[in-house]
């Protein structure tokens, strides 16, 4: 599977171009769901907005302890860029409905999976 290979070669990079398909509120649920799916691969995904914007924090403050004990910052640049994408002008002023937000996470979420299961 070729897009397998892309993403365990270099991760950072196949995150970043599978992240520039999304718009930018999606995009930030995805990057979220990948953040999150590595750091915790065995939590649902978030049950409300409120939840996931509670998991951004989470992922930001857990993504920092696991670069500080590993020295792997995968999780700490993918949060950071779900952090941007979430808290961006655009993002904020565009409504989208929960379910599209929910199903953009789940497949990132798979994507933190794979990659934990495979790097950590």
């Amino acid at each position: 599977m070729e897009d397998l290979k892309a993403l365990l070669k270099n991760p950072l990079a196949y995150v970043a171009r599978r992240a520039e398909a999304w718009a930018k509120p999606l995009r930030g649920a995805w990057l979220l769901g990948v953040a999150s799916g590595f750091l915790w691969p065995e939590a649902p995904p978030p049950k409300d907005a409120a939840a996931l914007f509670r998991r951004l924090e989470g992922a930001w403050r857990e993504s920092e302890a696991y670069f500080l004990d590993t020295g792997l910052d995968f999780p700490l640049l993918v949060s950071e860029w779900a952090r941007e994408a979430l808290e961006a002008r655009e993002a904020r002023k565009t409504p989208i409905p929960y379910q599209e937000m929910r199903g953009a996470f789940q497949q990132g979420q798979e994507v933190g999976r794979l990659l934990r299961r495979r790097l950590g």
